[in-house]
């Protein structure tokens, strides 16, 4: 029998699992068919025939002519029925698109830049972030996808979602004046769903890039992207939930919820503050087979996708690191968060970190949740350090822990 505390957050491979998807209190659809939640990515894809020659064109221009269905499967897939009326299941590649490599190493950093001092409205931010907006298409053997892409750097850096062209022989990416650029490839990482392309642009408009880790919830915000095909759409809405953990394929990933609509092509847009800085990379969101679902968007942090996209740009592989430690949920009297377990396996156990423990601060920064805990993560990986202000009975000291590979520990 499980005899784990309810009020345990356990950190890294640890972790306390989380729903994939929130609960969902029971619902009769129109159909009397249960309603099912289901998360959807964001890119909008077409299906080539998988046969050519003569047959495959006729083929081809029948569909053209055809009315096609948009269906709630991963978010921005669109799938011509076939010719018993079927829906063909939609299967997402993880593998990187199979285009020419770029070259890395090159010292290219996402920079994140503090609030600004006067807030925007929504005309000034279209006006402002707009022009590093860009349409992303990823043609494959079989099929072919559009999404969304932001602008990092002049000379042609593009961040976009890894599914967005996962799988693709051929990418290209039209800016805001219509240039039709062909990308390499910098770095693409399936679990962490981001990848960075790079093009042979110039003077091309880089998007601003502000910290995630200043968001507060009910704070305005607004999404641009490409919804359904529709180039440069901006949704606005607000800042629904921080640091929302919720399972991907798999993959715990670290999002913020946002109520700013998010449809099929957003995928790889941006999420942005009222200052018009680039707060988060949009992903996915959460629909129902009856569609009642609604405003239920989320975002890749732009501390995560700093820490992701430095290293794919660097040539470095991500790995997720982990404390090797875990936490009680409950604050203790005056502030911090006691130990509960620490990995013998971890850097902190080699530190002498020990059960008890009361965590007061991290890097100087309070201690006040496992928020906090969940968030320092976000920038972090193996071999990072973290200064952790600690408290054992009266006695008040720091420890340097690095953190570890989530593979290594139990």
């Amino acid at each position: 029998m499980d005899n784990r505390q309810d009020d345990l957050w356990r950190g890294g491979p640890w972790e306390r699992p989380s729903p994939s998807i929130p609960a969902v209190p029971p619902m009769v659809s129109s159909s009397a068919r249960p309603v099912r939640p289901t998360l959807s990515r964001g890119k909008r894809r077409r299906r080539w025939p998988a046969f050519v020659g003569l047959t495959s064109l006729i083929l081809a221009v029948c569909l053209s002519a055809a009315v096609l269905r948009l269906i709630n499967r991963p978010l921005g897939s669109f799938t011509p029925p076939s010719s018993e009326g079927r829906v063909e299941q939609e299967e997402y590649s993880t593998q990187p698109p199979s285009i020419p490599r770029a070259e890395t190493g090159t010292g290219v950093t996402v920079e994140l830049l503090s609030p600004g001092d006067t807030p925007l409205d929504y005309t000034q931010i279209y006006q402002k972030v707009s022009p590093s907006i860009v349409s992303i298409e990823a043609t494959g053997d079989y099929e072919y996808s559009t999404g969304t892409g932001v602008i990092l750097t002049a000379d042609g850096y593009v961040l976009t979602n890894a599914h967005v062209v996962a799988g693709a022989r051929w990418v290209n990416v039209i800016t805001w004046d219509n240039q039709v650029l062909t990308a390499s490839l910098v770095g693409f990482d399936a679990q962490e769903d981001l990848a960075v392309l790079k093009v042979e642009g110039q003077n091309l408009s880089p998007a601003e890039f502000g910290d995630s880790s200043a968001l507060t919830i009910g704070e305005a915000v607004a999404a641009i992207g490409d919804p359904l095909g529709y180039r440069s759409t901006i949704t606005d809405g607000i800042i629904s939930a921080l640091d929302r953990e919720v399972d991907v394929d798999g993959t715990t990933m670290v999002l913020i919820q946002t109520s700013a609509a998010i449809n099929f092509g957003n995928s790889g847009g941006a999420l942005i503050n009222r200052y018009g800085q680039v707060v988060g990379i949009t992903t996915i969101k959460i629909v129902t087979d009856d569609g009642s679902a609604e405003a239920l968007g989320f975002a890749i942090p732009s501390q995560r996708v700093k820490y992701v996209a430095d290293a794919l740009i660097d040539g470095r592989e991500v790995s997720p690191g982990v404390f090797g430690f875990t936490v009680l949920i409950r604050p203790v009297s005056g502030g911090g968060l006691t130990i509960r377990d620490v990995d013998p396996a971890s850097d902190a156990f080699a530190k002498g970190l020990q059960e008890g423990d009361v965590l007061v601060a991290a890097n100087g920064q309070p201690v006040t949740s496992t928020q906090d805990l969940i968030r320092l993560k976000l920038s972090l990986g193996p071999g990072d350090l973290v200064t952790f202000t600690v408290r054992r009975g009266e006695e008040l000291f720091t420890l340097e822990v690095a953190l570890v590979d989530a593979e290594l520990v139990s």
